[in-house]
Protein backbone atom coordinates (compact mmCIF):
# COMPACT_ATOMS: atom_id res chain seq x y z
CA UNK A 1 0.00 0.00 0.00
CA UNK A 2 1.45 3.33 -1.03
CA UNK A 3 1.56 6.21 1.42
CA UNK A 4 -1.95 7.50 0.84
CA UNK A 5 -1.51 10.24 3.42
CA UNK A 6 1.13 11.83 1.20
CA UNK A 7 -1.35 11.73 -1.69
CA UNK A 8 -3.81 13.64 0.49
CA UNK A 9 -1.18 16.16 1.59
CA UNK A 10 -0.50 17.05 -2.03
CA UNK A 11 -4.11 18.26 -2.25
CA UNK A 12 -3.75 20.80 0.58
CA UNK A 13 -2.66 23.74 -1.56
CA UNK A 14 -5.58 23.45 -3.97
CA UNK A 15 -7.97 23.08 -1.03
CA UNK A 16 -6.56 26.15 0.70
CA UNK A 17 -5.81 24.32 3.94
CA UNK A 18 -2.78 23.52 6.08
CA UNK A 19 -4.28 20.52 7.91
CA UNK A 20 -7.07 18.02 7.51
CA UNK A 21 -9.25 16.36 10.17
CA UNK A 22 -10.66 13.04 8.96
CA UNK A 23 -13.59 11.71 10.94
CA UNK A 24 -15.22 9.25 8.52
CA UNK A 25 -13.98 5.85 9.66
CA UNK A 26 -13.90 4.30 6.19
CA UNK A 27 -11.69 7.16 5.00
CA UNK A 28 -9.41 6.71 8.00
CA UNK A 29 -9.15 3.02 7.19
CA UNK A 30 -8.14 3.74 3.61
CA UNK A 31 -5.57 6.36 4.62
CA UNK A 32 -3.82 4.54 7.46
CA UNK A 33 -5.22 1.02 7.84
CA UNK A 34 -7.20 1.35 11.08
CA UNK A 35 -10.40 -0.75 11.21
CA UNK A 36 -11.78 0.10 14.67
CA UNK A 37 -15.01 1.93 15.42
CA UNK A 38 -13.64 5.05 17.14
CA UNK A 39 -10.88 7.40 16.10
CA UNK A 40 -9.89 10.58 14.32
CA UNK A 41 -6.98 11.35 12.01
CA UNK A 42 -5.28 14.74 11.87
CA UNK A 43 -3.06 15.21 8.82
CA UNK A 44 -0.75 18.22 8.73
CA UNK A 45 1.48 19.34 5.90
CA UNK A 46 4.35 17.25 7.23
CA UNK A 47 2.89 14.65 9.57
CA UNK A 48 -0.17 12.68 10.64
CA UNK A 49 -1.62 11.86 14.06
CA UNK A 50 -4.18 9.17 14.84
CA UNK A 51 -6.11 9.43 18.10
CA UNK A 52 -8.42 6.84 19.66
CA UNK A 53 -9.39 5.53 23.10
CA UNK A 54 -7.90 2.81 25.27
CA UNK A 55 -10.11 0.04 23.92
CA UNK A 56 -8.19 0.21 20.64
CA UNK A 57 -4.67 0.76 21.97
CA UNK A 58 -3.18 -2.51 20.74
CA UNK A 59 -5.22 -2.56 17.54
CA UNK A 60 -4.20 0.98 16.62
CA UNK A 61 -0.50 0.32 17.22
CA UNK A 62 -0.71 -2.86 15.10
CA UNK A 63 -2.75 -1.45 12.22
CA UNK A 64 -1.99 2.24 11.78
CA UNK A 65 0.62 3.04 9.14
CA UNK A 66 2.25 6.39 8.34
CA UNK A 67 0.74 8.18 11.36
CA UNK A 68 1.69 8.64 15.02
CA UNK A 69 -0.73 6.88 17.39
CA UNK A 70 -2.03 8.53 20.56
CA UNK A 71 -4.54 7.24 23.10
CA UNK A 72 -6.73 9.86 24.76
CA UNK A 73 -7.87 9.86 28.36
CA UNK A 74 -11.68 9.96 28.64
CA UNK A 75 -12.84 13.51 29.37
CA UNK A 76 -16.52 14.49 29.45
CA UNK A 77 -17.82 13.77 25.92
CA UNK A 78 -16.00 11.83 23.21
CA UNK A 79 -15.59 15.01 21.18
CA UNK A 80 -14.04 16.85 24.12
CA UNK A 81 -11.72 13.91 24.76
CA UNK A 82 -10.35 14.10 21.22
CA UNK A 83 -9.95 17.87 21.34
CA UNK A 84 -8.34 17.82 24.76
CA UNK A 85 -5.71 15.43 23.39
CA UNK A 86 -5.06 17.78 20.47
CA UNK A 87 -4.68 20.65 22.93
CA UNK A 88 -2.51 19.17 25.68
CA UNK A 89 -0.35 16.72 23.68
CA UNK A 90 2.88 18.58 22.97
CA UNK A 91 3.83 16.03 20.28
CA UNK A 92 0.90 17.04 18.10
CA UNK A 93 1.80 20.17 16.16
CA UNK A 94 -0.55 22.01 13.85
CA UNK A 95 -1.62 25.53 13.03
CA UNK A 96 -3.46 27.31 10.28
CA UNK A 97 -6.63 26.42 8.41
CA UNK A 98 -8.09 22.97 9.08
CA UNK A 99 -10.13 21.14 6.49
CA UNK A 100 -13.02 19.03 7.78
CA UNK A 101 -15.32 16.49 6.16
CA UNK A 102 -18.52 18.52 6.15
CA UNK A 103 -20.74 15.50 5.50
CA UNK A 104 -19.28 13.52 8.39
CA UNK A 105 -17.94 15.91 11.04
CA UNK A 106 -19.93 15.87 14.29
CA UNK A 107 -21.41 19.34 14.91
CA UNK A 108 -20.56 19.18 18.61
CA UNK A 109 -16.95 18.36 17.71
CA UNK A 110 -16.71 21.25 15.26
CA UNK A 111 -18.17 23.78 17.70
CA UNK A 112 -15.96 22.67 20.56
CA UNK A 113 -12.90 22.65 18.30
CA UNK A 114 -13.55 26.27 17.30
CA UNK A 115 -13.86 27.30 20.94
CA UNK A 116 -10.57 25.63 21.91
CA UNK A 117 -8.63 26.64 18.77
CA UNK A 118 -10.13 30.03 17.77
CA UNK A 119 -7.19 30.84 15.48
CA UNK A 120 -7.62 27.69 13.37
CA UNK A 121 -10.38 28.27 10.84
CA UNK A 122 -12.44 25.20 9.94
CA UNK A 123 -12.84 24.82 6.18
CA UNK A 124 -15.71 22.62 5.00
CA UNK A 125 -14.87 20.13 2.26
CA UNK A 126 -16.75 17.31 0.59
CA UNK A 127 -15.54 14.04 -0.97
CA UNK A 128 -11.83 14.87 -0.82
CA UNK A 129 -10.71 11.42 0.34
CA UNK A 130 -13.58 9.72 -1.49
CA UNK A 131 -12.34 11.17 -4.79
CA UNK A 132 -8.82 9.90 -4.11
CA UNK A 133 -10.23 6.42 -3.50
CA UNK A 134 -12.08 6.08 -6.81
CA UNK A 135 -9.18 4.67 -8.86
CA UNK A 136 -8.19 1.41 -7.23
CA UNK A 137 -4.71 0.07 -6.59
CA UNK A 138 -3.92 -3.45 -7.82
CA UNK A 139 -4.15 -4.85 -4.29
CA UNK A 140 -7.64 -3.40 -3.88
CA UNK A 141 -8.84 -4.94 -7.13
CA UNK A 142 -7.36 -8.28 -6.06
CA UNK A 143 -9.40 -8.20 -2.86
CA UNK A 144 -12.62 -7.25 -4.69
CA UNK A 145 -12.00 -10.03 -7.20
CA UNK A 146 -11.64 -12.57 -4.37
CA UNK A 147 -14.92 -11.38 -2.86
CA UNK A 148 -16.65 -11.69 -6.24
CA UNK A 149 -15.34 -15.24 -6.67
CA UNK A 150 -16.73 -16.23 -3.28
CA UNK A 151 -20.18 -14.79 -4.01
CA UNK A 152 -20.26 -16.53 -7.40
CA UNK A 153 -19.46 -19.82 -5.68
CA UNK A 154 -22.05 -19.27 -2.97
CA UNK A 155 -24.85 -18.52 -5.43
CA UNK A 156 -24.06 -21.69 -7.36
CA UNK A 157 -24.47 -23.71 -4.16
CA UNK A 158 -27.59 -21.93 -2.96
CA UNK A 159 -29.68 -22.19 -6.14
CA UNK A 160 -30.19 -25.99 -5.85
CA UNK A 161 -31.64 -25.35 -2.36
CA UNK A 162 -34.51 -23.32 -3.81
CA UNK A 163 -37.60 -25.51 -3.43
CA UNK A 164 -41.27 -24.82 -2.69
CA UNK A 165 -41.70 -24.20 1.04
CA UNK A 166 -38.21 -22.94 1.82
CA UNK A 167 -38.26 -19.41 3.20
CA UNK A 168 -36.38 -16.34 2.07
CA UNK A 169 -34.75 -16.25 5.52
CA UNK A 170 -33.56 -19.83 5.09
CA UNK A 171 -31.79 -18.95 1.86
CA UNK A 172 -30.37 -15.72 3.29
CA UNK A 173 -28.92 -17.62 6.25
CA UNK A 174 -27.29 -20.15 3.91
CA UNK A 175 -25.70 -17.33 1.92
CA UNK A 176 -24.25 -15.76 5.06
CA UNK A 177 -22.93 -19.11 6.28
CA UNK A 178 -21.34 -20.01 2.94
CA UNK A 179 -19.74 -16.58 2.53
CA UNK A 180 -17.85 -17.11 5.78
CA UNK A 181 -17.18 -20.78 5.08
CA UNK A 182 -15.33 -19.84 1.90
CA UNK A 183 -13.20 -17.15 3.47
CA UNK A 184 -15.20 -13.92 3.59
CA UNK A 185 -15.06 -11.71 6.67
CA UNK A 186 -18.80 -11.05 6.60
CA UNK A 187 -21.69 -10.20 4.30
CA UNK A 188 -21.21 -6.86 2.55
CA UNK A 189 -24.80 -5.88 3.46
CA UNK A 190 -27.96 -7.57 4.65
CA UNK A 191 -28.66 -10.15 1.98
CA UNK A 192 -31.69 -9.57 -0.23
CA UNK A 193 -33.81 -12.60 -1.05
CA UNK A 194 -37.13 -11.35 -2.42
CA UNK A 195 -39.63 -13.70 -4.04
CA UNK A 196 -42.94 -13.37 -5.84
CA UNK A 197 -44.56 -9.97 -5.34
CA UNK A 198 -41.79 -9.05 -2.87
CA UNK A 199 -39.23 -9.00 -5.69
CA UNK A 200 -40.77 -5.64 -6.65
CA UNK A 201 -38.98 -4.22 -3.60
CA UNK A 202 -35.50 -3.07 -4.75
CA UNK A 203 -34.24 -3.54 -1.18
CA UNK A 204 -36.46 -6.47 -0.24
CA UNK A 205 -34.57 -7.84 2.75
CA UNK A 206 -35.28 -11.54 3.29
CA UNK A 207 -38.46 -12.35 5.20
CA UNK A 208 -40.31 -15.39 6.47
CA UNK A 209 -42.19 -15.71 3.19
CA UNK A 210 -42.15 -19.21 1.77
CA UNK A 211 -40.98 -19.66 -1.82
CA UNK A 212 -43.74 -20.88 -4.12
CA UNK A 213 -43.64 -22.51 -7.53
CA UNK A 214 -43.81 -19.84 -10.21
CA UNK A 215 -42.13 -17.21 -8.04
CA UNK A 216 -39.59 -14.91 -9.55
CA UNK A 217 -36.77 -14.59 -6.99
CA UNK A 218 -34.14 -11.88 -6.67
CA UNK A 219 -30.85 -12.60 -4.89
CA UNK A 220 -28.73 -9.54 -4.07
CA UNK A 221 -25.64 -10.61 -2.16
CA UNK A 222 -22.05 -9.70 -1.44
CA UNK A 223 -19.23 -10.23 1.00
CA UNK A 224 -16.10 -8.55 2.31
CA UNK A 225 -12.60 -9.92 1.73
CA UNK A 226 -9.66 -7.96 3.18
CA UNK A 227 -12.06 -5.08 3.75
CA UNK A 228 -13.32 -4.90 0.15
CA UNK A 229 -16.77 -6.01 -1.06
CA UNK A 230 -18.55 -7.80 -3.83
CA UNK A 231 -22.14 -6.96 -4.78
CA UNK A 232 -24.03 -9.20 -7.19
CA UNK A 233 -27.69 -9.63 -8.14
CA UNK A 234 -29.30 -12.46 -10.04
CA UNK A 235 -33.00 -13.11 -10.66
CA UNK A 236 -34.34 -16.62 -11.19
CA UNK A 237 -37.71 -18.36 -11.50
CA UNK A 238 -38.84 -21.42 -9.56
CA UNK A 239 -40.47 -23.51 -12.26
CA UNK A 240 -41.24 -22.52 -15.85
CA UNK A 241 -41.15 -18.78 -16.46
CA UNK A 242 -44.26 -17.03 -17.77
CA UNK A 243 -44.23 -14.96 -20.93
CA UNK A 244 -44.22 -11.74 -18.91
CA UNK A 245 -41.38 -12.92 -16.69
CA UNK A 246 -39.36 -13.68 -19.81
CA UNK A 247 -40.24 -10.34 -21.36
CA UNK A 248 -39.20 -8.28 -18.32
CA UNK A 249 -36.06 -10.35 -17.84
CA UNK A 250 -35.00 -9.88 -21.47
CA UNK A 251 -35.41 -6.10 -21.25
CA UNK A 252 -33.29 -5.85 -18.09
CA UNK A 253 -30.68 -8.20 -19.52
CA UNK A 254 -30.36 -6.10 -22.68
CA UNK A 255 -30.14 -2.90 -20.63
CA UNK A 256 -27.39 -4.36 -18.47
CA UNK A 257 -25.44 -5.75 -21.42
CA UNK A 258 -25.53 -2.46 -23.35
CA UNK A 259 -24.41 -0.50 -20.30
CA UNK A 260 -21.47 -2.81 -19.68
CA UNK A 261 -20.52 -2.64 -23.35
CA UNK A 262 -20.39 1.17 -23.14
CA UNK A 263 -18.12 1.37 -20.10
CA UNK A 264 -14.64 2.64 -20.90
CA UNK A 265 -12.30 5.46 -19.85
CA UNK A 266 -13.51 8.88 -20.87
CA UNK A 267 -17.23 8.15 -20.66
CA UNK A 268 -19.34 10.15 -18.22
CA UNK A 269 -21.23 8.21 -15.57
CA UNK A 270 -24.54 9.84 -16.48
CA UNK A 271 -24.08 8.72 -20.10
CA UNK A 272 -23.93 5.06 -19.06
CA UNK A 273 -27.01 5.47 -16.86
CA UNK A 274 -28.88 7.20 -19.67
CA UNK A 275 -28.07 4.47 -22.18
CA UNK A 276 -29.33 1.71 -19.89
CA UNK A 277 -32.40 3.71 -18.85
CA UNK A 278 -33.38 4.43 -22.48
CA UNK A 279 -33.66 0.73 -23.27
CA UNK A 280 -36.03 0.20 -20.36
CA UNK A 281 -37.98 3.38 -21.14
CA UNK A 282 -38.35 2.48 -24.83
CA UNK A 283 -39.84 -0.83 -23.73
CA UNK A 284 -42.48 1.05 -21.73
CA UNK A 285 -41.12 0.52 -18.23
CA UNK A 286 -39.16 3.71 -17.61
CA UNK A 287 -41.12 4.58 -14.47
CA UNK A 288 -40.39 1.11 -13.08
CA UNK A 289 -36.60 1.64 -13.02
CA UNK A 290 -36.48 3.58 -9.78
CA UNK A 291 -32.79 3.87 -8.86
CA UNK A 292 -29.42 4.72 -10.35
CA UNK A 293 -27.69 2.25 -12.63
CA UNK A 294 -24.88 1.48 -10.21
CA UNK A 295 -22.27 2.62 -7.74
CA UNK A 296 -18.59 2.35 -7.03
CA UNK A 297 -17.09 -0.42 -4.90
CA UNK A 298 -14.35 0.35 -2.39
CA UNK A 299 -13.85 0.22 1.35
CA UNK A 300 -17.61 0.71 1.49
CA UNK A 301 -20.17 -1.06 -0.67
CA UNK A 302 -21.61 2.21 -1.94
CA UNK A 303 -18.65 4.33 -2.96
CA UNK A 304 -17.85 6.83 -5.69
CA UNK A 305 -18.33 7.02 -8.60
CA UNK A 306 -22.09 6.68 -8.94
CA UNK A 307 -23.46 5.49 -12.26
CA UNK A 308 -26.46 7.79 -12.12
CA UNK A 309 -28.07 10.54 -14.08
CA UNK A 310 -26.71 13.04 -11.57
CA UNK A 311 -23.05 12.05 -11.82
CA UNK A 312 -20.75 13.93 -14.20
CA UNK A 313 -17.70 11.91 -13.09
CA UNK A 314 -15.53 10.71 -15.95
CA UNK A 315 -14.69 7.02 -15.85
CA UNK A 316 -11.00 6.17 -15.51
CA UNK A 317 -9.04 2.95 -15.74
CA UNK A 318 -8.95 1.29 -12.33
CA UNK A 319 -12.39 2.35 -11.18
CA UNK A 320 -14.72 -0.44 -10.06
CA UNK A 321 -18.48 -0.04 -10.45
CA UNK A 322 -21.65 -2.09 -10.25
CA UNK A 323 -24.07 -2.21 -13.18
CA UNK A 324 -27.56 -3.11 -11.95
CA UNK A 325 -30.60 -2.01 -13.93
CA UNK A 326 -33.98 -3.23 -12.76
CA UNK A 327 -37.71 -3.19 -13.40
CA UNK A 328 -40.07 -3.32 -10.40
CA UNK A 329 -43.83 -3.76 -10.84
CA UNK A 330 -45.88 -3.47 -7.67
CA UNK A 331 -48.05 -6.51 -7.01
CA UNK A 332 -46.28 -8.55 -9.71
CA UNK A 333 -42.58 -8.64 -8.95
CA UNK A 334 -39.28 -7.38 -10.24
CA UNK A 335 -36.06 -8.23 -12.06
CA UNK A 336 -32.55 -6.94 -11.42
CA UNK A 337 -29.23 -8.14 -12.82
CA UNK A 338 -25.99 -6.83 -11.33
CA UNK A 339 -22.29 -7.34 -12.02
CA UNK A 340 -19.10 -5.87 -10.60
CA UNK A 341 -17.09 -4.25 -13.38
CA UNK A 342 -13.50 -2.96 -13.59
CA UNK A 343 -12.82 -0.06 -15.96
CA UNK A 344 -9.74 -1.06 -17.97
CA UNK A 345 -7.46 0.94 -20.27
CA UNK A 346 -9.52 0.14 -23.37
CA UNK A 347 -12.91 -0.89 -21.99
CA UNK A 348 -13.99 -2.92 -19.00
CA UNK A 349 -13.95 -6.36 -17.42
CA UNK A 350 -16.92 -8.07 -15.79
CA UNK A 351 -15.62 -9.95 -12.75
CA UNK A 352 -18.71 -12.08 -12.08
CA UNK A 353 -18.96 -15.49 -13.70
CA UNK A 354 -22.51 -16.38 -12.57
CA UNK A 355 -24.75 -16.95 -15.61
CA UNK A 356 -27.07 -14.19 -16.77
CA UNK A 357 -29.42 -16.26 -18.90
CA UNK A 358 -32.79 -16.65 -17.18
CA UNK A 359 -32.50 -19.65 -14.85
CA UNK A 360 -35.59 -21.81 -14.35
CA UNK A 361 -35.14 -24.00 -11.29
Amino acid sequence: MKNRIQVLQRRFKSLGIANFLISRLSNIRWLCGYTGSNGILLVTGRDAYFITDGRYKNQAHEQVKNAHVFIYEPYKSMAESFIRELKINKEINFRGRVGIEALWMNVNFAEHFKSVFPKSDLISTENVVEDLMMVKEKSEITSIRKAVEISDRVLAEVLPMVKPGITENDLSAEITYLHKKYGAQKDAFETIVASGHRSALPHGIASGKKIEKGDIITFDMGCFVDGYPSDMTRTVVLGKATAKQREIYAIVKESQAKAVEAIKPGRKCYEIDSLARKIISDAGYGDKFTHGLGHGLGVEVHSKPALSGLSKTTLKSGMVVTVEPGIYIEGWGGVRIEDDVIVTEDGCEVMNKSPKELIEL
